[in-house]
């Protein structure tokens, strides 16, 4: 299912290079010039990422971000700030609206795809796996009464040698998930090549 990313931005000119940026088949993109209208269609949207520009009208982008922090299903979705040249961002009026970054604008569109999907992709990975303790195996009341030097060796099950250890159990999942994500930061390479191909051959 592509990522549902909402671009809020008066520009036509900064509409058009935030939807070069993103592949259709990756991403769905929802374009808004009205913060009000924005936030009158989140809650049919459920956008994976927002992206605010600073002067819109009905509710800044500031008005918005906060009505994002301020509901459940919205408060952990991506948020970035696009900022033009001549825009002041106040920081002070952002302080409380929790955001991943201010993009400046003009901005690479190759960099803005890139930096959102590792955005979604950080709040929607699972986190680390813990390194949980395996406690031994409690020693049969029987047995512990019995000095060590005399008790047996104890046998060893058939499969014993065919069981992996805890610890390499971890590593080889740690293994598999590192090459996937490296699978996946490879894919990215060649969609973002082919589409600058692409755009030098017109």
């Amino acid at each position: 299912m592509p990522y549902r990313i909402v671009v809020a931005d008066p520009s036509p000119s900064v509409q058009k290079a935030v939807q070069a940026a993103f592949s259709e088949s990756d991403f769905k993109l929802y374009v808004f010039e009205d913060g009000r209208e924005l936030v009158d269609a989140l809650p049919s949207i459920r956008p994976d990422t927002v992206i605010l520009g600073l002067s819109l009208s009905g509710m800044d982008a500031f008005e918005v971000g906060r009505f994002l922090a301020g509901r459940e299903e919205s408060r952990n979705v991506p948020l970035f700030f696009l900022k033009g040249t001549f825009e002041l961002f106040d920081p002070d009026r952002a302080a409380d609206i929790p955001h991943d970054g201010v993009i400046q604008k003009p901005f690479d569109s190759e960099k803005l795809a890139a930096t959102v999907r590792e955005a979604i992709d950080r709040k929607i990975s699972p986190p680390t796996m813990p390194e949980e303790p395996f406690p031994e195996a409690p020693v049969p009341a029987a047995a512990s009464a019995v000095p060590a030097a005399e008790r047996p060796a104890p046998s060893e099950p058939p499969d014993a040698g065919l069981k992996p250890h805890p610890d390499a159990l971890r590593s080889t999942v740690r293994e598999i998930v590192r090459t996937e994500v490296l699978e996946m930061e490879r894919e990215l390479e060649k969609r973002i090549a082919a589409r600058v191909l692409a755009g030098l051959r017109k």
